[in-house]
């Protein structure tokens, strides 16, 4: 009975497996730490399981449906790793350029700015990647981008499905809403405003994820990279730019490379033709 209905309904077997996986992890984990006199308690390291539930519920959903073949083929997506330099060299600079134009706009805008410093923001590049990696990447992309991009892809446009796996995600942030700064940034205060921003966020960077998927054939891998440098753009930007404390020069910067990634995403969308997409299709429809 379970499994005709999953195979009925797959996407929506996706997202309630994945919601319920971390949600029930995370949300305990978060309150664990937020109660704590002193420390993170070792109990809330079960939140790690939540922040791997995306994963988790591709893994159920896509072997529930097709067993070791689907699961060897979700598994193909992740081991891609062949692309072009010149994606690899999009994947590093396009998230970080996006926030380091979003600082520099604010500062002609008239707020504080700081000397440039070049060496200090490329050499901790690594640093910040190698921090931002082990949780939402490597989580969830296989989620997002391995299971939900390509399924919605089967019958719907570029632009639609990634606008759909952008509330997804957001909607996922659920949890991390109650925890400062692990969703939100912890300089705006939760609420409905702050919430439709985060998805607006969630959304603009779907978009710019679904061209390099395109442009990397589906790789996953490339998925959690560019998740990676999206995530360590604003401390890059810090160490480049200065560190900066005031909480409205903060929300501004926010708030423009939310539009700027927005812009560039559905820009680099319409540069993929239609081809793409029907080529995509019937390489799904290729046995695994």
């Amino acid at each position: 009975m379970l499994k005709k209905y999953i195979n009925q309904y797959p996407l929506l077997s996706f997202l309630v497996v994945n919601y319920i996986i971390s949600w029930v992890f995370l949300y305990p984990s978060y309150q664990m730490i937020l109660n704590a006199e002193d420390g993170i308690p070792p109990a809330a390291f079960i939140g790690l399981i939540g922040a791997y539930g995306p994963t988790i519920a591709a893994i159920i959903i896509t072997y529930t449906i097709g067993g070791k073949p689907a699961l060897k083929k979700l598994w193909q997506m992740v081991k891609i790793w062949k692309v072009s330099w010149k994606w690899l060299l999009f994947i590093l600079f396009v998230p970080i350029s996006i926030y380091l134009l979003s600082t520099s706009l604010s500062f002609a805008l008239g707020y504080p700015s700081s000397p440039f410093d070049a060496i200090g923001g490329i050499s901790s590049i690594p640093i910040w990647l190698l921090a931002a990696l082990p949780f939402g990447p490597m989580g969830e992309e296989l989620g997002w981008r391995g299971f939900l991009l390509p399924k919605l892809l089967e019958k719907h446009s570029m632009l639609k499905s990634s606008i759909l796996v952008g509330l997804a995600w957001g909607l996922w942030h659920l949890a991390s809403f109650t925890f400062p700064g692990a969703a939100i940034p912890d300089f705006l205060e939760v609420g409905a405003g702050s919430i439709a921003v985060y998805f607006a966020y969630t959304v603009a960077e779907s978009l710019i994820f679904t061209f390099v998927f395109f442009k990397t054939k589906g790789s996953v891998l490339m998925a959690i990279l560019v998740h990676a440098f999206f995530n360590a753009s604003s401390n890059v930007s810090a160490s480049s730019l200065g560190p900066i404390d005031a909480a409205d020069h903060n929300t501004i910067i926010y708030y423009i490379s939310i539009l700027l990634t927005a812009i560039v995403g559905f820009i680099l969308l319409k540069t993929l033709n239609k081809g793409k997409l029907d080529n995509f299709r019937k390489s799904q429809n290729q046995q695994p």
